[in-house]
């Protein structure tokens, strides 16, 4: 045995006496269950800052802090100064090193590259789509920790423009080295995946006693590296996931490490979200994926539920009360969705709530019908309003033009008063016929709907059309699961590991229903078979014949 893997062995078995590995199915609670713990600590008197919590997004770092300080709302929020994301927290050593802003300075690199190196124009119509693609490619590489080159090989036919992506990475280093502003030039800068290297290679130890990993699943072999690093110093160490819910392997995550972290296995065995129904189709999807997951037996809640098979989206009873997720494999599916449903007049938004129309076009129309009706409106409102005007002539677009300096923001104005005093030359109508430039035909059908069921406008909608890996996490009374791919499905039996990537994938979107399953069968050729496993399910529940 060599030294390297009797240190690897030693390592190990140091690990695995202080970790505890929770296996949390789906509604089970695993983030719950890392809470209490924190807090049982918390009462013992350790301190926030000796607690260190891992998860995916600062969104979920942000609630994990507020709902402990439900609790203990003495302890200053400042001081869970440990509670990051992986980045966040390699980012807070070397906070004196610049870092890439990847909405401005990626978007300098794509303007700039064209004069680096080479011009791609000739070989493809969009340089940036190839550029962009490119460095994904790149820091999925360093994630995986593979070299570049090799997994570029894979993901192209033999090879092809390997020249090409050479010469972008190697723009791409030169950038963040050597990037000039005003002629002088810029300390070298960070990437996120740069923070996570240099943190393993540099950083040093953190006076922390508690490590925390939530979504462990999601974790990359390099991110895997920064855990190994923190759980070496600490007295215990939580990683907690599930790796029947690992569908982010497109993106460098290794679900295996997961898997064999050593330590003690603990299960969470009752699903607060999932129903009968509903868990036990969950159950059939498992199917494929024995010799490939950790066996663990884990129980639904008392309520029945329904699972539905429908080969159309009208036929989905939308009129079942409750919260809805429409989950599409695929971004392309997705918009597919929501164009039919904006077709049958439904009311919905993606997770970054953008909604199926602006608001600003219905805010229009309350205000024109209010004016019409001998009413007022403010400056602002009529600034709105006078953006959907017949055309740019009929009115003042901008809160700054001389015809409103004289007003208060909060002045209001009637229909004669915009006319004699704020430039609007149109007469009272319909707003059907007013706004007929800026509104098309299908908007505004899809527009009387909305207004005929009275919908509140200010409140979010109830349905939200998206894809499975946006809503990863969330839950829904009714989720609505389209089984359209767009690309041929991994399913012949030679291929069982990519096999068991796609079920992961629709294993996770069926599991968002905390009430009502509807499974959405087309008639495209690329479909993920669906039909097949609601047959299963549907020949052995009421048989009981528990898989």
């Amino acid at each position: 045995m060599n030294t390297k893997t009797k240190m690897s062995n030693l390592l190990n078995k140091k690990l695995r006496g202080k970790t505890i590995k929770i296996f949390g199915p789906p509604g089970t609670g695993k983030t719950e269950n890392l809470l209490k713990r924190v807090q049982r600590y918390l009462k013992q008197g350790i301190q926030p800052e000796e607690i260190c919590y891992i998860s995916f997004t600062n969104k979920a770092v942000d609630e994990c802090i507020s709902r402990i300080r439900k609790k203990f709302s003495d302890i200053d929020e400042d001081r869970f100064k440990y509670f990051k994301t992986l980045h966040s927290l390699a980012r807070q050593q070397f906070a004196e090193i610049p870092v890439l802003d990847p909405k401005v300075d990626l978007l300098t690199f794509h303007t700039q590259y064209g004069t680096i190196k080479i011009n791609f124009k000739e070989t493809w119509d969009d340089q940036k789509v190839y550029n962009n693609w490119s460095l994904q490619l790149y820091d999925r590489a360093r994630n995986m920790k593979v070299d570049p080159i090799t997994l570029y090989k894979k993901q192209t036919r033999k090879g092809a423009r390997l020249q090409q992506f050479k010469s972008i990475i190697a723009g791409y280093e030169q950038f963040k080295t050597m990037e000039m502003e005003n002629g002088q030039r810029t300390p070298d800068r960070l990437d996120f995946t740069d923070m996570v290297e240099k943190f393993i290679r540099d950083g040093g130890a953190l006076s922390i006693k508690i490590l925390m990993v939530d979504e462990a699943q999601d974790l990359t072999p390099l991110q895997w590296d920064m855990v190994v690093k923190l759980a070496k110093s600490v007295w215990r160490v939580y990683i907690a996931g599930d790796d029947d819910q690992a569908i982010y392997e497109w993106n460098g995550a290794n679900v295996e490490h997961f898997q064999s972290f050593p330590g003690r296995k603990v299960i969470l065995k009752k699903s607060v979200r999932l129903n009968k129904n509903v868990h036990f189709f969950s159950k059939c999807l498992l199917m494929g994926m024995k010799d490939n997951r950790v066996e663990k037996e884990f129980y639904s809640n008392e309520k029945e539920g329904k699972v539905y098979y429908w080969n159309n989206l009208k036929k989905v009873p939308w009129h079942l009360e409750g919260s809805w997720l429409v989950l599409a494999r695929i971004n392309d599916v997705k918009r597919e969705l929501q164009q039919e449903a904006k077709a049958m007049s439904l009311y919905y938004q993606d997770v970054k709530g953008n909604k199926s129309f602006e608001i600003n076009q219905f805010q229009a129309i309350e205000y024109w019908e209010k004016i019409c009706e001998g009413g007022s409106i403010t400056r602002e409102e009529a600034c709105v309003l006078y953006e959907y005007l017949l055309n740019i002539d009929h009115g003042f677009r901008s809160q700054d033009s001389k015809k409103w300096s004289f007003a208060h923001p909060n002045q209001v104005f009637n229909f004669d008063e915009l006319h004699l005093r704020c430039g609007m030359r149109e007469s009272k109508g319909n707003w059907l016929d007013i706004f007929k430039r800026k509104f098309k035909d299908k908007d505004k059908q899809y527009f009387l709907k909305i207004m005929r069921e009275k919908i509140d406008l200010t409140k979010p909608p109830k349905i939200i059309i998206d894809t499975i890996h946006q809503v990863k996490g969330g839950e829904a009374d009714n989720v609505v699961l389209s089984s359209k791919c767009n690309f041929p499905s991994h399913f012949d039996k030679k291929n069982i590991k990519e096999k068991v990537k796609e079920l992961r994938v629709w294993y996770t979107g069926a599991t968002r229903s905390k009430g009502t399953l509807h499974l959405l069968g087309t008639h495209h050729q690329y479909n993920f078979p669906l039909g097949k496993y609601f047959k299963l399910y549907e020949a052995n529940y009421d048989k009981q014949r528990y898989i």
